[in-house]
């Protein structure tokens, strides 16, 4: 009895303690580069950026790279400033929540918000080389699709502007500004600029320089309660037993190649990552104390599952 109370506390434990999570890859320490095309994209799903406008013949339209200078780690996200003089658009260095919109040359903003709280603080690193009187810019909005008036409603909204060159790592850390306190939002959009005169709705109406460059590492939002799970899993996941002491077998529904199962703590720290060997993979949890713990399954880029297991000896 007394046992099975322990396992009941810690589950309701991590409902609380899962407190500061970093954004899937918002480090920028992992990227792949497009086998036909040479450009680079953010893994992890969550950070997009505009590189696709260099498949268009109309080059340059790469904006974003990975940097070799970080703030932490090996990585970061380098943007720069550029234009496509044939179509005449200025093309600020975006990453974010971003995709393209070729039909209104405009953008599609926003990407779920799956946290069960709402995120207190935007945070993260930059380093700026504005030219001629450019700024380096940061975005957040939160909202919440509204089914009366069939529009979004802004439920968070924040526009950080840095001027001027900056050129050691420089920290920003703004408290999120709420105009609608009692509304859980349902999406997240989340911009990293080059240049702050960067317009979505229309790209043919950005403003700024043209070579003004940025760059941002670890960017982050605090106060979130729970490691962000994955909605629509890619691969079905079992675990047993669960709870679990020493020994935990893994069986996924297919054989993913580059299968990695990765466990945090309820803090969101990194403990322990296992390679996934065919469908039925056996895992030493020994070392693990008591304690609810998360888990992740990927391809080694991007998340295909998530979810909870406790180790209770």
């Amino acid at each position: 009895m007394k046992k099975l109370f322990t396992i009941i506390a810690l589950a309701c434990f991590v409902q609380v303690s899962f407190g500061q999570s970093t954004l899937p890859n918002g480090g920028f320490e992992s990227w792949t580069q497009h086998p036909v095309h040479g450009y680079w994209e953010p893994d992890g799903g969550f950070f997009k950026t505009l590189n696709i406008l260099d498949t268009i013949p109309t080059p340059p339209g790469i904006t974003a790279y990975p940097c070799d200078t970080a703030f932490t780690g090996n990585k970061s996200a380098r943007l720069f400033t550029r234009k496509i003089d044939l179509m005449g658009i200025l093309i600020p260095g975006v990453i974010g929540t971003i995709t393209i919109n070729w039909a209104t040359l405009g953008a599609i903003l926003g990407t779920p918000y799956t946290w069960t709280t709402k995120a207190e603080r935007f945070q993260g690193h930059y380093k700026a080389y504005p030219l001629n009187g450019d700024s380096t810019g940061a975005v957040i909005l939160l909202s919440k699709w509204n089914s009366t008036t069939m529009k979004r409603d802004t439920i968070a909204y924040n526009k950080l502007i840095f001027h001027g060159v900056e050129d050691n790592w420089t920290m920003f850390d703004v408290l999120i500004d709420y105009w609608d306190n009692s509304t859980m939002p349902d999406s997240i959009t989340l911009l990293l600029l080059s240049s702050g005169g960067y317009n979505a709705t229309i790209m043919m109406a950005s403003v700024g320089q043209v070579g003004s460059q940025a760059l941002f590492d670890d960017v982050t939002l605090t106060n979130i309660t729970g490691l962000e799970y994955i909605l629509m899993p890619e691969v079905d996941v079992k675990l047993a037993p669960n709870p679990a002491s020493s020994k935990m077998v893994v069986t996924l529904d297919k054989r993913i190649k580059n299968g990695l199962f990765e466990v945090y703590n309820a803090q969101g720290k990194l403990l322990q990552t296992s390679i996934l060997n065919g469908k039925t993979t056996t895992l030493d949890v020994s070392r693990l104390i008591n304690g609810v713990y998360y888990y992740k399954v990927t391809d080694g880029s991007a998340g295909l599952n998530s979810g909870q297991f406790i180790i209770s000896k």
